[in-house]
């Protein structure tokens, strides 16, 4: 009975948002459960929120090895090559993980995971660095692309994605406010 306690009790933990993303859910329970959209499946993922976050960045992942190949002058059809097997990988070792976890067949989708609370969770101090590291990657990038005298669509890749790194700095802060407002 103390066991079963315990197992609720750490399910439990999911509710304070240890784990979201696009396809996680919560379950009638309140588990977090990863919905694969494909075979309509749901899986439980107690006990395996960091190894399920581990592999939740595998589309990013894969566009950073293209990036990165991309950034040594190799040709476009190799740092794509490069990129596509980065994700295939990386999504092969994913549904791998997934075969392991407690399946719940025809899940409902009713209350998703809000990516928030992910951040909700971390420390104040946590946040700020997080908010003052994309800063710096925002502007380290511009900064990389003008030193490189990069054009053309390489200059307005490097500008997207210094957007997109403020972008989330600005997130963080929004919620880091609405943290102290509270």
């Amino acid at each position: 009975m103390a066991q079963g306690r315990k197992t609720r009790q750490k399910q439990q933990a999911d509710l304070k948002g240890s784990v979201s993303g696009w396809h996680v859910y919560k379950d009638d329970r309140g588990r977090a459960v990863y919905y694969d959209v494909f075979s309509k499946t749901g899986y439980i993922l107690a006990n395996n929120e960091e190894r399920y976050k581990q592999f939740s960045m595998r589309f990013v992942m894969g566009l950073i090895g293209f990036i990165l190949i991309l950034m040594f002058n190799m040709p476009i059809w190799l740092c794509a090559l490069a990129g596509v097997g980065v994700y295939a990988f990386l999504e092969f070792r994913f549904r791998k993980f997934l075969a392991t976890l407690p399946r719940i067949e025809n899940f409902k989708c009713n209350e998703k995971m809000k990516s928030e609370a992910s951040i909700k969770t971390l420390e104040t101090n946590k946040v700020i660095l997080k908010m003052v590291l994309l800063i710096a990657l925002s502007v380290l990038i511009v900064l990389n692309a003008l030193n490189e005298r990069y054009t053309g669509w390489m200059l307005y890749l490097n500008y997207v994605i210094s957007a997109l790194a403020l972008i989330f700095a600005l997130y963080h802060a929004k919620e880091l406010i609405s943290r102290k407002s509270k």
